[in-house]
């Protein structure tokens, strides 16, 4: 274990289960307003995939798992308008798409508005 080179009042505070708990009811929140604000065809897409937005200390990344090559290719065909959806709840991001078939590519890409 690496011992700290910051005195201990300098370091950040470590989660307590309050905090972890106001964080995942972040993050359920925002996934809603995410997904509320898709069009159709997008929630078509997303309720086809096992998909979480995930909120942690860097970014708020979004990760689509893919139950097939035909899903993966609609969701990376149709990632414009994710990033679009997903701008409009963060200014910075990043979402992760991965392939169910492993014959795909593991996509990922950064937005910031």
């Amino acid at each position: 274990m690496k011992t700290p080179k910051l005195p201990p009042d300098d370091l950040a505070p470590t989660l307590t289960a309050l905090d972890r708990r106001l964080l995942l009811q972040l993050e359920e929140a925002v996934s809603n307003q995410f997904y509320a604000g898709c069009d159709r065809i997008t929630q078509t897409f997303l309720a086809q995939c096992q998909w979480s937005l995930t909120i942690n200390l860097e970014i708020p990344i979004l990760t689509i798992a893919c139950p097939d090559a035909e899903t993966y290719w609609h969701i990376t065909t149709n990632i414009e308008n994710i990033s679009k959806y997903l701008l409009r709840v963060t200014c910075t991001s990043r979402i992760e798409v991965i392939p169910g078939d492993n014959k795909n590519i593991y996509f990922q890409v950064e937005i910031s508005g």
